[in-house]
């Protein structure tokens, strides 16, 4: 009978310690490194010359991009479907972000040189406005910014990491993913890929 019982608590204790090893490599090689960031950009497109795949609204390419009306810092409601006629590049992104961190320069410097021809446009997940407008500040961020508070958005955009960007063409169609950060040529050669409404400035790459 002893031994039954010894059996048992041998079998346990391994148990115990497997269970222990696992949740280490987990948080350690899992949670502490992604952390739900995407480190490694890659894109994904529906180029121009293509028809939509149908005129309703879903999160993939060549569907309508699903609307959303959300504020930005000084409470102004910013809706998708108002800046129709322009294309956009929607920005899903986190303070807490480290990629996120390190695209937001390129994504200023597009802003800044083509801001005329495209709608720029942060989403921020879940986080308080003090925070964000700290955060921008320091990062000198003049682009509009607008804030997910309950994950509306991010729910009805399905995504999985951030930072994650959309590229929309004038007709409100999904053209681009891009999963990862960005740098500004990629912004570049990707809006000229899927929509003839913008045009890359002389020296740029496309």
């Amino acid at each position: 009978m002893w031994k039954r019982g010894a059996v048992a608590a041998l079998i346990l204790a391994a148990a115990g310690l497997m269970a222990l090893v696992s949740y280490s490599y987990l948080k350690d090689n899992f949670f502490a490194q992604s952390q739900f960031t995407l480190l490694e950009g890659r894109g994904f497109f529906w180029e121009a010359e293509r028809e939509p795949q149908a005129l309703e609204e879903a999160p993939s390419l060549g569907y309508l991009a699903p609307d959303f009306a959300l504020p930005d810092l000084n409470g102004r409601m910013i809706s998708l479907k108002a800046l129709r006629g322009q294309p956009i590049l929607l920005n899903f992104w986190a303070t807490w972000c480290p990629p996120c961190r390190m695209e937001m320069p390129d994504l200023q410097r597009f802003y800044e040189q083509y801001g005329d021809q495209v709608a720029v446009i942060g989403i921020n997940w879940s986080e308080d406005p003090p925070r964000v407008r700290r955060f921008l500040e320091r990062y000198d961020i003049t682009y509009p910014n607008v804030l997910d508070r309950q994950g509306k958005a991010f729910v009805l955009y399905r995504l999985t990491g951030v930072p994650t960007t959309f590229f929309i063409d004038e007709q409100g169609v999904i053209r681009g993913v891009w999963i990862g950060p960005l740098q500004a040529d990629e912004i570049v050669s990707s809006f000229a890929k899927i929509t003839a409404a913008f045009q890359p400035r002389e020296g740029e790459s496309h």
